[in-house]
Parts: structure tokens; sequence; C-alpha cells
């Protein structure tokens, strides 16, 4: 028993020391961050105009937010629908013996490299988009949006898939009890029983297609400037992501464009933040047995 109970302890240090690192790690990168963001903000080298042209040094965050706007919100209008009818279809008309298969396979498009995507929608997509509007260039946010929205339809799947499935069966039969025919009790019992895990998933998703880099960078068109109103998909965009990307490596250590590039990493991590800590707080509202 005192060697189990010895084991046991050691198990607990482990796991303590890990978990501490990962949390010390985690600070270490904000404050790197932020110690690099504030010269920029304190020397005002953001605005808020239309324009990112570091050789100039106009350092203008509409065109960085607006882009990441743009793309996001296209990539959420394709995969909410698709990812929330693909998980209601998983759980509650899928045979159980098809229903790890289809989890499978949606979880694979989880596996593959960013850069897959974006090569494929480089090569592939850009240039259909192109025919279809009959445009020069077809990497624009369009296309962003449908390479985004592929690759975060599995995080929408998988979670929303767990969350149905986890609605107590009790009150589904209670439905059905009351004369509930099936598609009532999914529209009014299911689907409001679990909208709160559903969301959380889609904000989630939001969070990583605010967040993806290689895929976005090689089909957003990457413009010094938005050419068009923000609701126009059809311009080249030029996300947040994007632009550290492309000027980190480029950008003189401690110039103006290095602080500015670390500027705009400090106020995407300030919206992932907000977008996993409301996720969080829609996760804590399901319920008991659905966070179980």
């Amino acid at each position: 028993m005192g060697l189990k109970g010895g084991r046991t302890d050691a198990f607990k240090l482990i796991f303590g020391v890990c978990a501490f690192i990962s949390v010390v790690i985690l600070f270490l990168i904000i404050a790197f961050t932020l110690k690099n963001a504030v010269p920029a903000f304190y020397r005002k080298l953001l605005t808020f105009e239309n324009l990112w042209a570091a050789e100039y040094n106009k350092f203008g965050l509409y065109t960085l937010v607006a882009s990441t706007a743009i793309v996001s919100a296209g990539s959420l209008a394709i995969s909410t629908p698709i990812g929330i009818l693909s998980a209601l279809f998983i759980a509650k008309f899928t045979p159980s013996y098809l229903r790890d298969a289809f989890k499978t396979v949606v979880e694979f498009l989880a596996m593959i490299p960013s850069v897959i995507y974006g090569f494929i929608g480089y090569m592939f997509l850009a240039p259909a988009v192109a025919r279809l509007f009959g445009l020069n260039f077809g990497q624009n946010a369009l296309s962003a949006s449908i390479v985004l929205a592929v690759m975060v339809v599995p995080t929408i799947v998988s979670l929303s898939t767990e969350v149905i499935m986890s609605v107590p069966r009790e009150y589904e039969e209670a439905a059905m009890a009351l004369g509930a025919r099936g598609w009532q009790t999914l529209l009014h019992v299911t689907i409001p029983t679990a909208m709160p895990g559903i969301v959380s998933s889609v904000m989630l998703a939001f969070g990583r297609a605010i967040g993806e880099t290689i895929a976005v960078l090689m089909v957003a068109g990457c413009p010094t400037k938005l050419s068009g109103p923000i609701w126009n998909f059809l311009q080249p965009v030029y996300p947040m992501t994007a632009a550290i990307a492309m000027g980190m490596g480029e950008a003189e250590a401690g110039g103006a464009h290095y602080h500015a590039l670390f500027a705009v990493a400090a106020i995407l991590l300030v919206f992932v933040f907000v977008v996993n800590f409301a996720a969080d707080i829609l996760r804590g509202r399901a319920p008991r047995r659905m966070v179980a």
C-alpha cells in the first residue's frame, strides 16, 4: 500500500510540475509579446488608416483588422451550418456502427497540415473563383474564407456531436411522452439544450480561424490596402496573421516595423483570449452531463 501511495504522490508531482511549466511558458510568451509591443503603442506607430506599408512606415490597423474580420466571418458563415447539420446527422441519424467511421473521417480533416490546404487553395480554388466571377486572379477574401471553412469544420462537428449526444435521453423521452414528434423533439428540446455547447464549438472554431496563418497567406492576396468595402469578398485581403508571417523575417530587430508586428500579435492575443473566455463561459452553462 505504501508503494502504491508513493507512486501516486510521484505521479501527482510530475503532473503538477508539467501543469506549472505550461502556465509559465504561457506567461513568458505573453510577457515577451507585450514587452516588444509596448514601444509601438508608446510611439503611436499604429494608426487606423487603410494602408499597411512597412517600407513607408505606414502601419494602418484597419487593413489588417478588417481583413481578419472579413475572412473569419466568411469562414464561419460557411462552416457553421455545415458543421452543425453534420453533427446532428452523426449524433441522431447515423447508426451506431457507422458513427465512429463518420467521426474519424471528419477528424481526419483536422490532421491535414494547413500548408496543404493553402496549396490546394492556391492551385485549384483561387483559379476557379477567378473564372467563376470573371476576375484577373482569385486570391481574395472568398477563397480564404472557403479554405478556412474546410479547416474549422472538424472543430464544430467533433465538439457539437459530443454535446448533442450528451443531451440527457430523459429530456427527449419526456417530450415524446407529451406527443412531440421526432423532428419537434429535435428542434425544441435537443438543439436548445445543446445550444450552449454548440455555440461554444463555433466560437472555438472562430478562434482557430483568427489564428490560422499559412493557408490564409497563400490564398488571401495580401495587398497593402483594401480596395473595397468590408463586405466585398472578391477583394484581396491582408489578415493580421499573414502580416506577421510575411513581415517578421524582414523586420529589423528593434525597428518600427518590428514593434508594429508585435503590437499586432498582442491585439491578436487579446482577440483569441476573449473568444476562448466566452467559449468557457458558454460551456459552463451547459447541462452537467454535457460537460462531464
